[in-house]
């Protein structure tokens, strides 16, 4: 029977995620409250996603709002080039973060943000502690410098490591099953490495089926993948260092709330613009927050480890984007629909009780390189694990099937 007590006063209004059956928009999970009398300080209003059956908070929601709130502190057309963050305590998803920006360089071209996010829960050391620390660059379009006759003209470029159809020639065993987006299963919390016993495997998919902020769905890769030595050491790391993991996302949109939004800023008039005003920096921080889904995670499947729970926490995580802002819009206003967008990811080493998280963003259509990603994580695995884990991801195969 569930217990009526009601939640405590400073929990989230949102943040009983047995409660919570379908995906927010972007803008929703990542709209801040200003904090009065606190100059450059911002207060989350939607609870993180918990990827684990314990209320700990998905690490990519503080990552990307993170920058939200320093795009609050910039002028408007300056956009979200690259951002570092440094996990130092675990968020609890219960809790508001609030988030403290300092004006590290305000520069013609580039511009840069300190944040720390703190959180009055007990694993935040009830604010006395940041949470989080992320520093976050931000750049002006300098395209105009490339036009002929441009004052002080410079000579363009661009290349990527990769040519534009290798994501479809690389994968096509497994990305030609499906031929739609939609026919995916949605991505689950800690890829599908789910604790028997933790909580019910209605609950997990409920939980999973309600990720807020980008619909998210994980490609099967078992016709890529090789199944993994457990430590990567009998096979000399042969299956580890070829494991991929591909998530397909897009954005979740809420038009009534883009309309209001836009009837807002006209209705402000004059009021000074910042980058939390232009659109192109909210997608941005939407690639943002896909670029830690199940990140870890993976790194355990690629090891061998898929059968066991270890103690597994990100340390710092980097995202350097390529491109300039316009080509990281979520929605294509020229036929007004969703792009589709696609994170190829593995890990690179191993060792001291660490792995290396890397990955790609890619722009599926286009087959354009968006952003690159490295995080640097802690695991450490028990010898005399005992428990039982469940394989989520041959469930939402099987349910796939049906």
């Amino acid at each position: 029977m569930a217990s009526s007590t009601p939640h405590p006063p400073e929990y989230l209004t949102d943040s009983d995620w047995s409660k919570r059956h379908h995906a927010i928009s972007l803008r929703k999970l990542m709209y801040l409250k200003t904090v009065p009398d606190k100059p450059d300080t911002f207060l989350s209003t939607s609870a993180a996603f918990p990827p684990t059956p314990a209320p700990r908070a998905y690490g990519g929601h503080v990552f990307a709002q993170s920058a939200w709130a320093a795009a609050h502190t910039v002028p408007f057309g300056l956009h979200v080039n690259s951002v570092t963050g440094y996990f130092l305590l675990i968020g609890n998803t219960h809790y508001a973060f609030e988030y403290r920006v300092r004006r590290v360089r305000d520069g013609g071209v580039y511009c840069l943000r300190q944040v720390e996010a703190f959180q009055n829960s007990k694993e935040g050391d009830f604010g006395k502690t940041p949470v989080f620390i992320a520093f976050v660059s931000f750049k002006r379009d300098e395209r105009g410098k490339h036009r002929p006759g441009a004052r002080g003209q410079r000579k363009d470029f661009q290349h990527q490591e990769l040519l534009p159809d290798y994501l479809m020639e690389e994968y096509s065993r497994v990305l030609g099953r499906k031929g739609r987006f939609e026919e995916w299963p949605l991505c689950q919390g800690m890829d599908g490495i789910f604790p028997a016993g933790a909580m019910s495997l209605e609950k997990w998919k409920q939980r999973g089926n309600a990720y807020p902020g980008l619909e998210m769905r994980k490609v099967d890769m078992t016709g890529y993948n090789v199944k993994a030595v457990a430590g990567a050491i009998d096979d000399n790391g042969e299956a580890a260092r070829k494991w991929r993991l591909l998530i397909l996302y897009r954005i979740v949109l809420d038009e009534e709330e883009e309309m209001q939004h836009v009837k807002e800023l006209a209705a402000e008039g004059k009021r000074k613009k910042t980058g939390a005003d232009d659109v192109l920096n909210l997608h941005a921080i939407g690639h943002l927050y896909a670029s830690d889904r199940n990140s870890l995670f993976l790194a355990q499947r690629a090891l061998g480890f898929e059968k066991q729970l270890g103690q597994v926490g990100s340390l710092s995580h980097t995202v350097n984007f390529h491109t300039h802002a316009s080509a990281l819009s979520m929605v294509d206003t020229k036929v007004g629909r969703r792009k589709e967008y696609a994170q190829e990811a593995w890990c690179s080493n191993s060792g001291a009780d660490r792995v290396c998280h890397n990955s790609r963003l890619w722009d599926v259509e286009t087959g354009q390189i968006l952003a690159s990603t490295v995080q640097d994580g802690m695991m450490r695995m028990p010898v005399d694990w005992n428990g039982e884990i469940i394989d989520g991801d041959a469930i939402l195969r099987k349910d796939a099937k049906l």
